[in-house]
């Protein structure tokens, strides 16, 4: 009996190995993933890097890894509903009107919406502190109607390409003038991909998911800039 239990005792162990071994297999297969998903972040990160390092030098701009101070401060004046975390930020322009070209994360401070990520222009300017913040970003047919504080600012033709929001109805009226309207229509009707104009304080600020060449890192810049005099 002695013998037969412990050949039992055996083949329960065997049998418990070969149906953990899948389990096992399948974690492993797990960890592979992940470890290779996370090397993969880390060298597009480094190329990113190399690839704003070589664009800030043919311009002659400076590059800071997360910003500066006065980078910090626009972006709670112009977006303080989220937290903005600049990375690789190229200084195109110096005070009294900066201009930043950088990467991002930007976490809501409130309610469970996801982070965002992408690459953004802020320009400073040295007109009327704005107050808002104004958001305009690309119509999503539908889920527009989910939005909150919407205003409906611009002719019918800006609003079938754009959602504006703002809670300070007066302020999105003024600032969603003939010439920023001009200015996103020619955006619509060009290169299309979506993004977020938010203009709030003493500044402007430009973002996308989209914007990941260095030409379309150019065309966000040029696009902050022609903002930035039209409600300056």
């Amino acid at each position: 009996r002695g013998k037969a239990g412990s050949e039992g005792a055996v083949m329960r162990r065997r049998e418990g190995g070969r149906m953990e071994t899948p389990e096992v297999i399948g974690m492993s297969i797990f960890g592979l993933l992940c470890l290779g998903a996370l090397v993969l972040g880390l060298y597009q990160a480094a190329q990113k890097t190399k690839r704003v390092a070589n664009h800030a030098a043919l311009h002659g701009w400076s590059v800071s890894k997360r910003g500066d101070a006065r980078l910090s401060a626009l972006l709670e004046e112009v977006s303080p509903e989220a937290n903005w975390y600049p990375r690789d930020a190229m200084q195109v322009e110096r005070p009294p009107e900066s201009l930043y070209l950088f990467g991002y994360t930007a976490r809501p401070k409130r309610g469970r919406s996801s982070d965002s990520t992408g690459n953004a222009c802020l320009a400073e300017h040295a007109g009327r502190v704005h107050q808002g913040p104004v958001e305009i970003s690309t119509r999503v047919p539908g889920l527009d109607r989910l939005v909150g504080d919407r205003v409906k600012a611009g002719s019918e033709k800006f609003r079938e390409e754009f959602t504006v929001t703002c809670k300070r109805p007066e302020e999105a009226l003024k600032l969603v003038n003939a010439e920023v309207e001009r200015i996103l229509l020619e955006h619509a009707a060009g290169p299309m991909w979506n993004l977020s104009v938010e203009i709030g304080g003493r500044g402007v600020l430009v973002s996308s998911h989209w914007a990941e060449t260095e030409q379309e890192w150019d065309y966000l810049i040029a696009l902050a800039r022609r903002l930035r005099a039209a409600v300056r």
